[in-house]
């Protein structure tokens, strides 16, 4: 991995909303990932949805669909503010989905540790995005019932405000109610994908999982995301996309690729 993913965040920064200072000597705050593994799988909380944020005007949908403006706007502290879909109750379409936790992308050193050491660095020994749809596949309802086929501890930190359960990742923010994380909920809305951006002319993304948000009157809530400066990729791909988007900057992800890894060890 290149030395660049890991030049991030030294720890957990117990911020306000308004202004937070970041070090940046370790992973999280990159949101770089290898495989759907890595990827927790998470049921019952509460959630934000930042994937498809960054431009300030309408982004283009499918046909007969719509967005609001979904703005991520830099700060001057390394963070951004970005505007995100909000589930009060994890529900989406009538359903109650499955939203997922980059297991090396938990801001909350202690939270990250303790998945880590639960579901193995890589998240294989719990359930995540690829075991979820493979052996521990669900069926009437039931998960598999064996030790990887349960939920990571993480998942218990994320609350469920419709039930009253407030999140407990960032314990001190009293007015952060949903945590950032990663679904399939407005795929069918977006142009869902991925468009490369590893020479793009404004190097800089919102990292945005795990990032604490609090909410706004117009059903979304607003996310303070750390910021990185490195190669990513969009979660979506249209006619017209670019990865330098004037004033703003988008809420991204790296996937890193086993030759992105062997390149840059040293």
């Amino acid at each position: 991995m290149t030395n660049r993913i890991y030049a991030i965040l030294a720890g957990l920064c117990l911020w306000t909303l308004s202004a937070c200072s970041l070090a940046q000597d370790e992973p999280p705050r990159a949101d770089a990932f290898e495989n759907a593994e890595n990827f927790l799988a998470c049921r019952g909380n509460g959630y934000a949805l930042c994937y498809y944020s960054g431009p300030a005007d309408d982004q283009p949908t499918k046909p007969g669909t719509s967005s609001p403006p979904l703005p991520c706007n830099p700060n001057v502290d390394d963070t951004a503010a970005c505007t995100c879909y909000a589930f009060d109750d994890g529900m989406y379409n009538g359903e109650l989905s499955w939203n997922y936790v980059l297991i090396g992308s938990i801001l909350n050193r202690e939270v990250r540790e303790e998945a880590m050491l639960r579901c193995h660095e890589d998240g294989s020994n719990c359930l995540n995005m690829k075991s979820l749809h493979g052996h521990c596949r669900e069926v009437d309802g039931v998960i598999a019932e064996s030790e990887d086929c349960l939920q990571a501890p993480v998942c218990s930190y994320l609350g469920n405000p419709a039930e009253g359960i407030p999140q407990t990742l960032y314990p001190n923010l009293e007015n952060v109610s949903l945590i950032s994380t990663f679904s399939f909920a407005y795929s069918d809305v977006h142009e869902f994908g991925s468009t490369e951006c590893s020479n793009a002319d404004n190097p800089s993304y919102a990292g945005c999982m795990t990032a604490p948000c609090i909410e706004d009157e117009n059903g979304l809530t607003s996310c303070q995301c750390p910021t990185f400066e490195g190669p990513y990729q969009v979660g979506q791909t249209y006619d017209g996309l670019t990865c330098a988007i004037d004033g703003h900057i988008w809420s991204a992800a790296y996937h890193e690729t086993s030759e992105d890894s062997a390149d840059g060890e040293e």
